[in-house]
């Protein structure tokens, strides 16, 4: 099937927080995002969303735009393409700017789903769709804040915690044992966000293991891969690499030379729907385990994130996708 995009309008999507998200990186008090909507010749309308995370891809909203305007879309427009050729050109259009290709991908998927008649997950190739659960993040805050934000998500029904740390305060194990004691029984994951040294990252993992820990998400800086190995060899508890592992080939290199036991994929840090498949195909091929994550994102980009999410249950053992949860009420 052959669709031929037409034109295309870029907006601003803005949903406040229910309470800042903070972690080591940066701090925000609202879910933003470019949204794009890619019309074909008869009419309809597929829709991309994606969010400046400048402290891990890059790029901010004004780059965002930028690159859909200018690099992007003028490679696809007015062109009979297939959804093969599309991801040709838009992959091969510019290296980088990850960010902006998912979401002028996520709008192509869109756009081929509607034409073909059938809903996202079953474009993306699933059969019978698997439910999907997410945990909901514990921002970075004073350990005291932290246990009153998990008492308020546990009565929730919200069983699953992603518990932000790097603080840089000397009180991260203050933090996961505050969680820990507001919910015994959740399943907690950790994300340091890159903020720990090797030598400390050793030390608090070995403080937290017998707290009944999930995962250490994170715990270097992207490009520690050694340090990673080495944590990975020593750790009581799995390592999942995120910023450490953006593409197919740097998933590779972190799973094959031991810097980490599993990986988080990211539409917006791989480019979008068809380079998560490429990664998770891969993934599921070598029982290599995944968490299905996000940045803070707005509607379309989780739900696109959320029906990949469904084809792959025994790959994908976390999800994060999160944000509707943390959206003020009035923007829910």
């Amino acid at each position: 099937m052959k669709i031929i995009p037409e034109t295309y309008r870029l907006t601003t999507v803005h949903l406040p927080l229910e309470n800042p998200f903070v972690t080591a990186l940066r701090r925000v008090d609202a879910a933003v995002a470019v949204r794009l909507e890619l019309f074909d010749e008869s009419g309809p309308c597929g829709i991309g969303e994606a969010p400046p995370t400048v402290a891990i891809t890059g790029e901010s909203m004004e780059d965002i735009r930028n690159s859909l305007q200018n690099v992007l879309l003028p490679e696809l427009l007015h062109k009979p393409l297939t959804m093969e050729e599309a991801q040709r050109l838009l992959h091969d259009a510019c290296p980088d700017r990850t960010s902006a290709k998912a979401c002028l991908d996520i709008a192509l998927h869109d756009l081929f789903a509607q034409k073909a008649g059938i809903p996202l997950w079953r474009y993306l190739g699933t059969e019978e769709p698997s439910g999907v659960e997410t945990a909901v993040t514990v921002s970075l805050e004073a350990p005291e804040t932290m246990e009153e934000r998990t008492r308020d998500f546990w009565r929730k029904g919200l069983k699953t915690l992603k518990v932000k740390v790097g603080g840089k305060d000397g009180k991260d194990f203050q933090r996961i044992r505050a969680v820990r004691e507001a919910a015994p029984d959740a399943t907690i994951l950790v994300d340091a966000n890159q903020a720990w040294r090797e030598k400390e990252a050793l030390h608090l993992i070995d403080a937290i293991a017998p707290l009944g820990i999930e995962l250490i998400e994170q715990p270097l800086k992207a490009d520690d891969l050694e340090g990673m190995r080495r944590l990975t060899a020593e750790s009581p508890i799995p390592i999942l690499a995120d910023e450490s592992a953006f593409t197919l080939a740097q998933v590779r290199e972190v799973v094959e030379t031991g810097a980490a036991h599993m990986v988080n994929v990211k539409l917006m840090k791989c480019g979008g729907l068809a380079k998560a498949k490429e990664i998770l195909r891969w993934c599921e091929n070598n029982d290599v385990g995944c968490m299905m994550g996000s940045m803070l994102e707005t509607p379309v980009s989780i739900e696109a994130a959320t029906q990949l999410a469904m084809a792959y249950p025994e790959t994908i053992r976390y999800t994060d996708l999160d944000s509707p949860l943390l959206y003020a009420r009035t923007s829910r």
